[in-house]
């Protein structure tokens, strides 16, 4: 591949399976960090998946811990486009030890890109490693930049445990001091000489370490002459320490603001990014949009069902939440703000929040399992009360009783338990059971009044019927779509759903345009194709088009129009692919008799309090060129009638 790295060559990427330095306890004793299972497919795969659509032609995988998981791992998969080569050690104890094992084998044969085995990132790399051989070429002492995410102001943001100061110079971006802002930093001490041999200096505590580095060939030496650096930050700082004598110099980009990363330093971090997935912040790498979580239902609020998925009579999905494949909730579960992975048994009137359950486990009933993480091949029993607890895999419980702030492993049916405290002395897994308090994009805390909520307001959760009234007007669209079938025969199909499951006439409509605003995603999925912006607003214009006859059979009344405007207002706000389509929708609803003028201003105006009003401000200030156009027009149709 020709790039403007200066030359024709293979662009390879180095990824550490282990970070060496994790707060993930006990996961570094159940499997390297690079097979953590997030939305139930494990973080290699979308590494992977950034990595061929970055053009990254070599990955050379680096593993010192759990060898044979992570060869029986590679060995089943198959990848397109990249070669992917195992190094191994048995000794290696820190990322410098790796390091400087791989510059020992020599397999590095110039610029190339590291990534520690704690890294999401949905970029593209290649670019960002083609400004850093710009870079190089202005200055032969660039050893690396960083890549850092702007996480925005510490005080707003639920990651500011994850920030880091740092200090560079503005034009250049070589940075001059950086370090991780830890909870007992009360004061930094700044050096004169930053400000004597600079003309402008930046200060910054809005950044993340994405795990991403760009490096030139100097790094692997660097770290074999150097046996003091163990970790990144210890290369860091020997750097910027002993500049003039190593004659290396380190840089930084920032993330483009459209891009998304998080390293998976924590639980914290962990939780976060499952609920940003769902939420489509990290799209492509999110469901229905690489192939390793298609055939996703999505839902509203960011709830997601896989197709062969089942949900009993009364059962409850409520905000961010996914129910994999094969998967089956019993009768009257309530499941929010969880994971539920693939092939598990959920029995009846089981009740799990803020919670993963990885695959291949089975709940009975009348179980509770609240802030907690149950691994693969798991047994709970019924009547069973789990708080705060990590189930380690293949943990069978047959005692039912309480169990709160505990790991618990179970070999030969005797279990074993441990307080968190014991093994995690910073409680680092506190932070993932208060997660549930946070709500919008910044993190803000939701208002938790019980006065101010209505219990039987829809917002809360998901009817059974109604989601299962919505998953089959899909189904029958969509099939509709493909085979080209009659709109008469379609509305048939949806008024015997609507009456087989009980749905009533604004359900109807409000469901009917979620599901052709919905199509798209599923009807790229079963064509194979990647969904890109262009190809959603392509095929949601043909859709639309093509289902007018269906729109306009349920959007007849003044009500209906209120109906439709909710329902896309809905998906707009938690389906980004929409946004910038979505003036462009209204406009040919509008064009097409569907919506009226004084509809489309009224609903402008309205306060919807079922849609959060970060999200509510994104759709308004989506359409306002849109309205200002309707509100002229008026402006105009009045001045020719006073005429």
């Amino acid at each position: 591949m020709t790039t403007k790295m200066g030359k024709k060559q293979i662009i390879q990427a180095v990824v550490l399976a282990d970070d060496f330095i994790t707060s993930l306890t006990p996961v570094q004793d159940i499997f390297p960090t690079i097979l953590m299972p997030v939305i139930n497919i494990p973080v290699l795969d979308y590494l992977v998946e950034t990595l061929i659509k970055s053009r990254v032609q070599e990955l050379f995988l680096y593993c010192s811990n759990h060898v044979d998981l992570i060869r029986a791992y590679i060995k089943q998969k198959k990848w397109f486009k990249i070669s992917v080569s195992l190094i191994v050690s048995d000794t290696c104890t820190s990322l410098g030890d790796a390091l400087r094992d791989i510059d020992t084998k020599g397999s590095i044969r110039g610029n190339f890109i590291l990534i520690r085995g704690d890294a999401f990132i949905n970029a593209d790399l290649t670019n960002l490693l083609i400004n850093h051989c710009a870079k190089l070429k202005e200055d032969k002492g660039a050893s690396m930049t960083m890549v850092l995410r702007n996480i925005g102001s510490m005080n707003e943001s639920f990651l500011k445990h994850e920030s880091c100061l740092v200090v560079s110079d503005k034009s250049s971006k070589k940075i001059l001091h950086y370090n991780i802002i830890r909870k007992d930093l009360k004061k930094v001490k700044l050096e004169l000489n930053w400000f004597l041999d600079h003309s402008e200096i930046e200060i910054n505590t809005c950044f993340m370490d994405t795990h991403v580095y760009l490096c030139s060939p100097s790094v692997l030496p660097l770290f074999s002459d150097n046996f003091d650096f163990q970790t990144m930050e210890d290369f860091i700082r020997g750097v910027l320490m002993n500049e003039e004598i190593l004659n290396s110099r380190i840089y930084w980009q920032q993330l483009n603001p459209q891009d998304y990363s998080l390293p998976i330093v924590s639980w914290n971090a962990y939780h976060t990014l499952n609920r940003d997935i769902l939420n489509r912040h990290s799209f492509p790498l999110t469901p229905n949009a690489i192939p390793l979580l298609k055939d996703f239902i999505y839902m509203p609020r960011s709830t997601y069902k896989h197709k062969n998925a089942t949900l009993a009579k009364g059962c409850v999905l409520e905000k961010d939440s996914i129910l994999c494949q094969n998967s089956i909730l019993g009768n009257n579960t309530s499941v929010t703000r969880s994971i539920i992975g693939n092939h598990c048994l959920v029995g009846s009137n089981v009740t799990i929040k803020n919670s993963y359950i990885l695959s291949d486990s089975k709940i009975e009933d009348n179980c509770t399992i609240v802030n907690s993480i149950v691994f693969t091949n798991c047994f709970i029993k019924e009547n069973t009360q789990i708080s705060g607890c990590i189930l380690c895999p293949k943990t069978i419980i047959r005692t039912p009783k309480e169990y709160i702030d505990s790991i618990i492993e179970s070999e030969n049916d005797k279990i074993s338990i441990k307080t968190i405290s014991e093994i995690d002395p910073c409680n680092e897994f506190q932070l993932f059971k208060n997660y549930n308090t946070l709500e919008n994009d910044n993190y803000v805390p939701i208002n938790t009044d019980t006065s101010s909520i209505d219990e039987d307001s829809e917002c809360n959760f998901i009817a059974d019927d109604t989601s299962l009234f919505l998953s089959e007007v899909i189904d029958s669209l969509l099939r509709g779509f493909q085979d080209q079938l009659n709109c008469e025969n379609l509305i048939l199909e949806i008024n015997s759903s609507r009456y087989a499951y009980n749905v009533t006439m604004n359900k109807v409509t409000y469901n009917v345009i979620k599901a052709i605003l919905s199509l798209p995603f599923h009807y790229l999925s079963e064509e194979k194709e990647i969904l890109t912006n262009l190809d959603y607003h392509k095929n949601l214009k043909r859709v639309v088009t093509y289902f007018y006859p269906i729109i306009l059979n349920y959007v007849k009344t003044e009500d209906a129009q209120d109906d439709c405007l909710h329902a896309i207002e809905e998906v707009a706000s938690t389906t980004q692919e929409l946004l910038p389509f979505l003036q462009l929708l209204l406009h040919m609803l509008y064009d097409r008799d569907v919506l009226s003028e004084e509809k489309i201003l009224e609903w402008y105006e309205s306060k919807d309090k079922d849609i959060d009003s970060h999200e509510k401000n994104k759709v308004r200030a989506a359409v306002q060129p849109f309205i200002k156009w309707l509100e002229e027009a008026e402006e105009d149709s009045s001045d020719s009638e006073n005429d």
